[in-house]
């Protein structure tokens, strides 16, 4: 694991000891955090800000907190004081800083002589120049404002440096101690601190040990790759947010085990949990998780803040002999810090399979958790009818499990979803797979209930998903993206939104982003239109959002940035968004990244879905890139909070438009005119989708050799 030891020895000693010749003039402190560790870094150094920031030293993530310093006592002028740093070899591997020239000097002196410190190695005695507070009261000196130390009291010791007052509160909340002048504990003083857009890598490496599943592999198991994200925010405290993300995929379906990230300071920075969903994460016969393994990870937070989550487990290649497989649910009373034995809501043996589960907990009553799959009858072709199951007392107990919408024939519904409008009405969104002869057709609907479930409207529908799926321009290799599937959100305004891929804006070449909204509970559907900006590549993967002042959001990759040719597939992550569903404004989340170096499991794959939702004014992409730092290490999960893009209804022209790159009006087109080759495309992609549901299946001729 890359330590600060490792980044000590990059940097050089020689670097720091050159710190006091640096140009004359203000510096950014920045500060880091490693969740595998526990541990944060702070520095000025634009070498190491560089090689942080480059992902050299993996695990390392800015957590967006910054304040400014001086470069020398020239820069600061009169009442700037040195900062000494130390380096605290393992277990420590930290730093530590001070101001206090007393302090700095009493930390020399115990070197040679208390066993406690003789491992101490002292850096600089200038790592940047900043004001001391009174030593006696704390205060700062006017035009400044403090700098809070805090110790975690552990072997391992590490300070974090803050200037937030909540961050102090929430650091002791969590066993920090504070360190520092007079009753407020300061120890430095601040011309200026800052809270901007900052990334958060939630993963790493991969900490589930090798067969942990118990089983004789089958297909390939790519270790380290984590794929699928979903996020929730607790309706109660935007602060505290919870991922969840298959962990170790394999290339034959499903993943070793599905992991969480928890945040409590807004998705800056998170620790790692898991429910025990499957043998890898702790699941056995006793505790209900006796699986090989899991897929379709989705999470929510209820009004009280307590956490379910869901999954699909499994054994074996499903609607084969002696295959088994179930939907799970785990709940956590304390945040998402620890979680239960999992329910059962349903298990099927070798006949039937359920899938793509969501779990919705009710935001207008606590006791309310909805779940919802559809369930293969046979074989991928369908029938599979839409499954639905709820608590009606936080969990303490499930109802059981029932059909809630049968689309008849051999038809199937997929990608089950609900959300909860103002009101109290569920809306139920999916995907119907309508089969005649040898012809699939798609479509987008929504069935409302405003009994919490107990029943349920006809079948409302959005719009018909012609998607092509993606494929990479050169080769042809598929990417399991998420075609003919889709995003729906509820804002707290009753609005509803959609988005999906559809290739009808480009005559059925190319798939791109559309939009549809209802401003009527889902009764009726604006046209479907085109909010990606540049229509002329391909745009997989909309997540869709509004945030609580009525601000829709959208993510979704896209490969403007590939050069024709060329061995890599650059991709970049996009976030839009619009006051009126109109006008849509275009920043840019990451990349670019290769999507040809992700897991291959039917296709290039990080997932059917990505994540997205909202703290305040602040939208927050919890998605999966591929990581060209760690070979060993395909895939991560990244949290980014988009600050600077914020715009609100009250002020969209001084909404900082600098972070925006493009600005488009939605352009709306009719469905397809179908020509037989057409027809079969989009046939032949609803299909696919289908396939792709059931793990298990032998290798696609498509899959290229293993990396």
């Amino acid at each position: 694991m890359p330590t600060m030891r490792s980044i000590r020895w990059w940097i050089g000693v020689f670097v720091l000891a050159c710190t006091a010749a640096a140009v004359a003039q203000p510096v950014t402190v920045v500060e880091y955090y490693h969740p595998a560790l526990d541990h944060y870094f702070m520095t000025s150094l634009q070498v190491e800000v560089d090689a942080l920031d480059s992902g050299l030293f993996f695990g390392w993530s800015r957590t967006g907190w910054t304040f400014q310093a001086f470069a020398d006592s020239a820069s600061g002028g009169p009442g700037v004081n040195p900062v000494c740093r130390f380096y605290i070899p393992p277990p420590s591997d930290s730093h530590f800083f001070s101001a206090a020239a007393d302090e700095c000097a009493a930390v020399l002196a115990k070197i040679p002589t208390d066993p406690n410190f003789r491992s101490f190695v002292y850096e600089t005695p200038s790592a940047f120049y900043i004001a001391l507070p009174n030593t006696a009261t704390g205060a700062c000196p006017a035009g400044t404002i403090p700098v809070y130390r805090l110790w975690n009291q552990r072997a391992d010791s590490n300070h974090r440096y803050t200037t937030d007052p909540a961050t102090k509160a929430l650091m002791i909340a969590k066993g920090y101690i504070p360190e520092g002048y007079g009753p407020d504990a300061v120890v430095m003083c601040t011309p200026g601190a800052a809270k901007g857009d900052t990334t958060a890598r939630v993963t790493g490496f991969s900490p589930l040990a090798p067969g942990c599943d118990g089983e004789a592999p089958s297909g390939v198991l790519y270790s380290g790759a984590e794929v699928e994200p979903m996020v929730a925010v607790d309706p109660a405290n935007s602060q505290h947010l919870i991922g969840v993300w298959q962990q170790d995929r394999w290339s034959s379906g499903g993943a070793a085990g599905q992991l969480a990230g928890v945040s409590f300071d807004g998705g800056r920075t998170w620790s790692r949990t898991s429910a025990p969903l499957s043998r890898c994460t702790g699941g056995s016969v006793a505790n209900g998780g006796d699986y090989p393994r899991v897929s379709d990870p989705w999470v929510s937070i209820a009004p009280d803040g307590a956490a379910y989550q869901i999954a699909i487990a499994f054994g074996g290649n499903l609607l084969a002999p002696n295959s088994f497989g179930a939907v799970l649910v785990s709940r956590s009373a304390d945040g998402g810090r620890t979680w239960g034995a999992p329910t059962t809501l349903i298990r099927d043996g070798s006949t039937a399979f359920s899938d793509k589960e969501s779990i919705t907990a009710d935001p207008t009553n606590a006791d309310f958790i909805y779940a919802t799959w559809e369930r293969f009858v046979g074989s991928e072709s369908g029938p599979a009818p839409t499954w639905f199951a709820r608590t009606t007392n936080a969990g303490a107990s499930w109802e059981s499990a029932r059909e809630i919408y049968a689309p008849g024939g051999n038809n199937s519904t997929l990608n089950n979803q609900v959300v909860v409008l103002p009101d109290g009405t569920l809306v139920l969104f999916f995907s119907e797979f309508d089969t005649i002869g040898n012809a699939t057709t798609v479509f987008l609907r929504v069935i409302r209930s405003q009994d919490k479930g107990a029943s349920g409207s006809a079948p409302i529908t959005i719009a018909q998903s012609q998607a092509r799926g993606a494929r990479v321009p050169e080769s042809g290799i598929p990417i399991r993206d998420g075609a003919n599937l889709g995003s729906i959100a509820a804002g707290k305004n009753g609005t509803l939104v959609v988005a999906w891929q559809d290739a009808r804006f480009s005559g059925g070449v190319r798939d791109g982003i559309a939009f549809s909204r209802s401003t009527d509970g889902g009764l009726t559907w604006s046209p479907p239109a085109q909010i990606n900006s540049v229509p002329g590549v391909q745009a997989i993967l909309p997540t869709i959002t509004i945030r609580d002042d009525g601000v829709i959001g959208v993510t979704y990759y896209d490969f403007r940035g590939h050069t024709p040719g060329a061995a890599t597939l650059a991709t970049d992550y996009w976030l839009t968004t619009s006051i009126d569903g109109a006008t849509w404004n275009e920043s840019h989340v990451s990349g670019p990244f290769d999507f040809i170096t992700a897991p291959f499991a039917e296709g290039l794959f990080l997932g059917d879905y990505q994540a997205l939702t909202s703290v305040g004014n602040t939208f927050v992409p919890f998605y999966v890139t591929t990581n060209h730092a760690s070979p060993g290490n395909l895939t991560d999960v990244f949290a980014t909070l988009l600050t600077s893009s914020a715009v609100t209804p009250s002020s969209a022209q001084a909404a900082r438009q600098a972070p925006i790159l493009h600005t488009m009006r939605a352009a709306g087109a009719p469905p397809l005119s179908m020509t037989p080759q057409l027809e079969r495309a989009l046939s032949d992609s609803a299909r696919l989708t289908l396939k792709r549901r059931i793990p298990g299946r032998p290798p696609s001729a498509d899959e290229p050799p293993s990396r």
